[in-house]
């Protein structure tokens, strides 16, 4: 029988893990390092690796000690994004130090590093497991092959407007990344990948080279943190009408990896997060103005619906394994678990007594 894991995080320096249908809270974490930026469930679901500032810590999901099972060290800033590879090799980590981190589990610590010219908001592992799509400050999306640790393409969809999300499909057929002026952009993905010369590789291959191989500001109260990021935008905006002539600037080698199918004004402010479902139909956006918006994907992109009810930023979301439900996370220290059929949220999360940022969900 599977057991639902549902987690949260934030400013309060607490992860709670939850029973789902009840909202029941059955364990708390304290993290006293620093907020909570992000969360992930390993693909064993024996782990939850979270991201704060500057660490990562690895905690027995099973188990009852709060005490973490390892801790990796090395970035030098907030922790922005993580992910494993199928078979738990490895990890990555992306942070506003400028670089993504490749660690070995196997405790041979970093392996591989991507350095990159701007603080990274946002990455994804590829579905070939040997490539890398970061979104950054400087508004660009960047395509990495991780074991010649090196830029594939590089898009700039809005200028310098920084990227906060991306989001990338399980079949990699599908990029969907979101920016700080509350732009949703769409591309196709061609599946041709794997080295600089768009040769594929075997998952063998992959898996031989690599084996060679938030958003948040600590100690910021929560009004702070949201004007810090309005004065970033302001100073984007100043700077993009003097170079408005690489608003749609493409950057590659060869012919491009990316069609961009629909560009969508989603939000009149940033949006935080952008997520596509398990089944490829819907994109959720999560933002500053209080709403998720649903995006149908089969429908020409177009609204769904308009989920309302938190009364503060929603900084992050996770959909059910069956696309049918979306739990939410927001300023206002709830979670919120949506039914999408209806429209309505369904259940409170309540418990939390500072913002939350993060969210992990594993229900299959």
């Amino acid at each position: 029988m599977n057991r639902v894991i549902l987690c949260t995080g934030g400013y309060d320096h607490t992860i709670k893990f939850w029973e789902s249908s009840t909202c029941l809270c059955r364990r708390t974490i304290q993290y006293p390092d620093s907020q909570v930026n992000v969360m992930c469930i390993t693909p064993t679901k024996q782990y939850l690796s979270v991201g704060g500032n500057p660490h990562v810590k690895l905690y027995d999901i099973n188990g009852n000690d709060s005490t973490p099972v390892t801790s990796f060290n090395g970035h030098s800033n907030n922790v922005t994004a993580m992910g494993f590879q199928n078979d738990m090799r490895w990890m990555f980590t992306s942070s506003e130090d400028k670089t993504v981190k490749i660690w070995d589990l196997r405790g041979k610590g970093t392996t591989r590093i991507l350095t990159n010219s701007s603080g990274v908001n946002t990455a994804q592992l590829h579905p070939n497991q040997s490539e890398l799509i970061s979104g950054d400050q400087n508004g660009n999306i960047i395509l990495w092959d991780i074991g010649k640790e090196q830029k594939v393409e590089t898009l700039a969809p809005d200028g310098k407007v920084p990227i906060r999300s991306l989001s990338l499909s399980k079949d990699g057929s599908t990029l969907v990344a979101v920016n700080n002026s509350g732009k949703c952009f769409i591309w196709g993905v061609d599946e041709e990948g794997g080295d600089l010369n768009g040769k594929k590789q075997t998952q063998n291959q992959q898996q031989s080279q690599m084996n060679e191989t938030n958003i948040n500001k600590e100690n910021e109260k929560e009004k702070e943190e949201e004007k810090e990021i309005e004065k970033n935008e302001t100073e984007n905006k100043q700077e993009n009408v003097q170079q408005s002539t690489n608003k749609r600037s493409l950057v590659s080698r060869g012919k491009s990896r990316f069609k961009l199918k629909a560009t969508i004004n989603a939000h009149e402010t940033y949006i935080l997060k952008c997520l596509i479902s398990p089944n490829s139909k819907l994109i959720a956006t999560t933002s500053a103005d209080k709403t998720i918006k649903i995006w149908n994907i089969d429908n020409q992109f177009s609204l769904n619906q308009t989920l309302t009810g938190h009364t503060r930023w929603v900084w992050s979301c996770v959909f059910s394994h069956d696309s049918n439900y979306l739990i939410s996370v927001s300023s206002d220290h709830v979670a919120r678990l949506w039914d999408l059929q209806k429209g309505e949220t369904v259940i409170h999360y309540s418990g939390h007594h500072k913002a939350l940022t993060s969210v992990a969900l594993c229900d299959y």
